[in-house]
């Protein structure tokens, strides 16, 4: 029954026309969007490449800190040993007092530049993570 609907054919042929306009507003930016961007299949394979190229840098920092401390903690493991042997070597207690010295001042010594080196350490994980992070910004991608 054409009486019950009150539009006119001229509203609705106007209205059709402006979902038509709509569509095509919205296919052109999904194009342009799509032009703007690699091919899905790209964008993964890059993210691949630069997490596991994030992973390996990572983890090489890691492996030299790792061996660092160790060499470090190995130094210090003998400072300690050495103490016993230098006070039963000790014929008095001024030499005995003059060994415990020594050995505390070379402790100190180490335990200052264990402190610089945690920093130091702390700044070489936190440049390779901002230098890796910064190389898979979209912006690079492109």
């Amino acid at each position: 029954m054409p009486q019950d609907n009150p539009r006119s054919d001229s509203q609705r042929t106007e209205s059709n026309r402006g979902e038509s306009t709509r569509a095509e507003r919205s296919r052109s930016e999904r194009s342009s969007t799509a032009s703007a961007m690699p091919p899905f299949g790209e964008m993964g394979a890059h993210s691949v490449t630069a997490g596991l190229r994030l992973q390996k840098e990572m983890l090489d920092v890691f492996h030299d800190i790792g061996q660092e401390w160790f060499t470090r903690a190995t130094a210090e493991a003998e400072l300690a040993f050495r103490l016993p042997n230098k006070l039963t070597a000790a014929r008095s207690m001024p030499d005995a007092f003059s060994a415990y010295q020594e050995w505390l001042g070379e402790w100190m010594n180490m335990f200052g530049e264990d402190g610089r080196r945690f920093v130091t350490d702390s700044r070489r994980i936190i440049d390779t993570g901002v230098r890796c992070f910064a190389d898979t910004t979209p912006a690079a991608t492109t």
